[in-house]
C-alpha cells in the first residue's frame, strides 16, 4: 500500500511510518484533525501498543496550527486510562516535535504535573530528539538499526 492510498493520509493527512520499527514516526497534518481523524489516530496507535512489542515514537506535530479540541483531549485522557498500563509496559518513549518553544515548555509542565505512563519529551526537530531516542533505545538494550538511523539522520530536521 503506498502512502497515497493509506486511509490515514488520504482521509485525515496523518502519516504512520513504521519502516524503522521499533521506532514509529507519526506526522500530524497542518490542518486540525476532525474528531473522526482523531479516532483514527487513537485506533492506529492502539494497534501498535497492542502488539506488545517494545517501541518508541517520534510524534511530529510541527505542522499543527491549533491544539487538539477539548473533546479530543477528553478522548486522549480516556485512552490513557484504558490503554495506559499496557502502553507503559511496551511503549518506552515519545518524542513530540513542536515548532513553538512556549508550547514545548507547556508540554513539559503538563506532563510533570500530570504524568503519563510513557516517558514523553518535547523537541524542535528530529535532529534535536535523535540523542534522546538513541539513549532510550540503549536503556532498553535495543540496537538502533540502519533504518532507524536513516530516520534520525535524514528526516526533515
Amino acid at each position: 500500500m503506498t502512502a497515497a492510498t493509506r486511509p490515514g493520509l488520504r482521509e485525515f493527512g496523518l502519516i504512520f511510518d513504521d519502516t524503522a520499527w521499533p521506532l514509529l514516526y507519526v506526522r500530524f497534518p497542518s490542518k486540525p484533525l476532525s474528531d473522526e481523524g482523531f479516532e483514527y489516530f487513537i485506533t492506529r496507535y492502539t494497534d501498535y501498543v497492542e502488539r506488545r512489542v517494545p517501541f518508541a515514537t517520534i510524534l511530529d506535530s510541527r505542522g499543527l496550527s491549533t491544539a487538539i479540541t477539548a473533546q479530543q483531549r477528553r478522548r486522549l485522557t480516556e485512552w490513557f486510562e484504558v490503554t495506559g498500563p499496557l502502553a507503559g509496559e511496551h511503549h518506552f518513549g515519545i518524542a513530540v516535535l513542536m515548532s513553538n518553544a512556549i508550547i514545548r515548555g507547556a508540554l513539559r509542565a503538563v506532563t510533570w504535573v500530570a504524568p503519563i505512563p510513557v516517558p514523553i519529551a518535547p523537541f524542535a526537530s528530529v535532529a534535536d530528539c535523535a540523542p534522546w531516542i538513541r539513549e532510550i533505545f540503549a536503556e532498553q538494550q535495543i540496537s538502533v538499526t540502519p533504518s532507524m538511523e536513516a530516520l534520525l539522520n535524514h528526516s526533515q530536521s
